[in-house]
């Protein structure tokens, strides 16, 4: 991959800064830029998932089935 230089610079001074590597610096800025679902999302997405089943599957109590199933093995 190829930088700038002055982007190249300045991550370098960041690096010395922090004393990592250049590669560790590029790396935390990439993954905290994709790091978007933190634990109050995901909990949200999965009360939201749970909200969506429960409505497709009325009257039908998936918990108990599930320990059922569990025992019946």
């Amino acid at each position: 991959m190829r930088l700038p230089e002055d982007l190249y610079m300045d991550l370098k001074m960041k690096a010395a800064k922090e004393r990592k590597s250049v590669a560790a610096v590029i790396r935390e800025k990439l993954v905290d830029g994709n790091k978007q679902k933190t634990k109050d999302n995901l909990l949200e997405m999965m009360k939201d998932l749970g909200e969506k089943i429960a409505k497709e599957n009325k009257g039908l109590n998936l918990t108990k089935g599930l320990i059922e199933m569990r025992y019946e093995q």
